[in-house]
């Protein structure tokens, strides 16, 4: 009975592994074929001669820029979301402020709300504030997406954190500032990282948000300006695949890095909350 458990656990595994990582895989096969290779039958997963010419030619459309767009309207506001969520969460455990479960309560609707479903009206307010086709519009977008879930994510875990470890550290000579980042905000990097963690693969992934509120090429982000690979008579496969390849890179290398803090930092929040 072990070996069978084990047998159709292992079998489990492998097939997992090929739903997941088949399509990378296959991408990344595909952006170092040359054209011809790329509809060659039977089709090979290894490529005979392997090119970097997608790359290049992706280098040579100007993808980098719409790579750093993406990029910067990405840091810009996980910082922002996880900072203002980081701030409101601790001020939710440690304040007696008004109104508390209601507030809780806003923020979880807020985040049942889909953020596409609000999007032609908040254009409307853009275009009138001027801020409409410029950087400033998806980074406040993405922040107060992701706001709610930090205010959650950062509350589940300053909930579990003694009163007396701040108050020893002022007894000591700590400001309440100091208190907070040097005693507070080290335990609680799993459920930042946690949350930014979800504010990245949201705005880093995000394409109908940007397509509303950005017009200008020089501001296009990644998911956008790969779309423009796709032609009327016919989808370039090698460049797609290379722009899926350079776009799935950051999100893995995210995971490779932060992976034990991300594990703990959603587990945290979905057991503490």
């Amino acid at each position: 009975m072990r070996l069978t458990g084990r047998a159709a656990l292992l079998a489990a595994s492998a097939l997992a592994s090929v739903v997941v990582l088949g399509p990378i895989i296959w991408a990344l096969s595909t952006s170092l074929k040359s054209d011809n290779h790329i509809f060659a039958v039977p089709p090979r997963l290894i490529p005979d001669e392997p090119t970097l010419m997608h790359f290049q030619r992706l280098v040579a459309e100007g993808v980098q820029w719409s790579f750093l767009n993406s990029a910067f309207y990405t840091v810009v506001s996980v910082a922002f979301a996880v900072a203002v969520g980081g701030t409101a969460g601790y001020a939710l455990v440690r304040y007696p402020v008004p109104a508390k479960r209601a507030l809780l309560v806003l923020f979880m609707g807020v985040m049942s709300i889909p953020s596409y479903a609000l999007l032609l009206p908040t254009q409307v307010i853009f275009v009138r504030l001027g801020i409409f086709d410029t950087r400033l519009a998806l980074p406040i977008l993405y922040a107060a997406h992701v706001i709610p879930f930090a205010v959650w994510m950062t509350r589940a875990h300053f909930a579990t954190v003694p009163r007396e470890l701040e108050q020893a550290a002022l007894v000591d000579g700590y400001s309440r500032f100091e208190a907070v980042w040097k005693v507070i905000i080290p335990g609680a990097r799993p459920a930042l990282i946690a949350a930014a963690a979800f504010g990245f693969l949201y705005a880093w992934n995000d394409y109908i948000t940007a397509t509303t509120m950005v017009e200008s090429p020089d501001l296009r982000t990644l998911p956008v300006a790969l779309i423009f690979f796709q032609g009327f008579h016919g989808r370039d496969w090698g460049a797609l695949m290379a722009g899926v390849v350079i776009a799935t890179l950051p999100p893995i290398v995210l995971f490779l890095v932060y992976r034990r803090y991300l594990i703990g930092g959603f587990s945290e929040g979905s057991v503490k909350g």
